[in-house]
């Protein structure tokens, strides 16, 4: 790449709108990969691969293909069952010489990234389209904060010597103006300072959509700014919203997985892997505490229920007796 071009080249992922999106859904493409882990997949069936069909195009395909497994994109066709659910599976692979139907539960195992067939790459698609709105119009503000006043002259002669006063301030000369006429021609224009309250308010809105992107790919990031810290229930609330959609797509891969097994007698396990287990972890060990917690505190509050129940049967014991005591005399 010529020294030259950078510029001009990076340019193109913020002001081109085809390549920032691209920019932002690879890139949060390549972090889902890690979402999930796999133990016992044939080298013909790379993890990546597996991952990349699922979120991008919803379904793959398991198949055997001259004694080797492949999980290859197809497309679901053919008659449905009771439930509507297409129980064929197209597969077209040039390198594999495949143009063939493929029958579910027969020859093929279709796997899903979730029950209704979903893709990540439209939740990340989405976001990418809002990103790439904002940091253009970041770009803008940050461009036109660079302008804190604007010159007018009145004539040639003028303009020529405020362009050369501002070249040499660009410079970091000491500049002297020796007309007085100077004066008279420039007229100083001081823009409104509307647009650093905007770019405050645009980075606010990236970091916001960057978040909820995040939290909805089940990724714990706080789009607030203006708050140093949450408390545990705060934390936990937000915990709640990350898991079900997570859990969803593990569930259709443990499924998808067990098919494998059973048809093609494979030992294939598949669980969460990087943050979204760790996020796991933390999220049930915090609910076995508040769990813990609870029955802790029905227990006091059993226990002193009792208490105040055996009180209340000790002074009315006594009441009877000093009665009765009272009745005698």
């Amino acid at each position: 790449m010529k020294k030259d071009n950078i510029y001009k080249n990076y340019q193109a992922l913020i002001k081109d709108k085809d390549n920032a999106v691209m920019f932002y859904m690879n890139k949060m493409l390549n972090t889902t990969c890690a979402m999930f882990e796999y133990k016992g997949l044939p080298s013909t069936i790379p993890p990546f691969e597996l991952e990349k069909s699922l979120q991008t195009r919803g379904t793959v395909g398991v198949i055997r293909v001259d004694g080797d497994l492949y999980a290859l994109q197809g497309t679901l066709g053919g008659e449905c069952n009771a439930y509507g659910e297409p129980q064929q599976y197209v597969v077209a692979n040039p390198w594999l010489h495949l143009n063939k139907t493929y029958t579910q539960g027969v020859d093929v195992v279709v796997m899903k990234n979730t029950p209704y067939v979903s893709t990540v790459s439209d939740i990340i698609g989405r976001y990418a389209v809002l990103l790439t709105d904002s940091v253009i119009t970041l770009n803008m503000c940050s461009v036109l904060s660079r302008i804190t006043m604007l010159i007018s002259a009145s004539d040639d002669k003028t303009q020529a010597s405020a362009q050369m006063f501002l070249d040499k301030v660009l410079k970091g000369d000491f500049s002297i103006i020796g007309e007085n006429a100077f004066f008279k021609g420039v007229t100083l224009q001081t823009p409104p300072t509307a647009a650093n309250t905007q770019m405050a308010q645009v980075i606010e809105l990236i970091q916001y959509l960057k978040a909820s992107m995040c939290n909805e790919l089940g990724i714990n990031a706080n789009y607030n700014m203006k708050r140093e810290r949450l408390n545990t229930q705060e934390v936990s609330a937000s915990t709640d919203v990350l898991i079900p959609f997570v859990d969803t797509m593990l569930r259709s891969r443990v499924n998808g997985v067990e098919a494998i097994n059973e048809m093609f007698n494979t030992n294939i396990t598949v669980s969460l892997g990087s943050v979204w287990k760790l996020a796991r972890e933390n999220y049930l060990s915090w609910l076995s505490d508040e769990q813990s917690q609870h029955a802790h505190t029905v227990n006091e509050d059993m226990d002193t229920d009792k208490a105040e129940d055996t009180d209340k049967t000790e002074d009315t014991d006594k009441t009877e007796d000093t009665d009765k005591t009272e009745d005698k005399k």
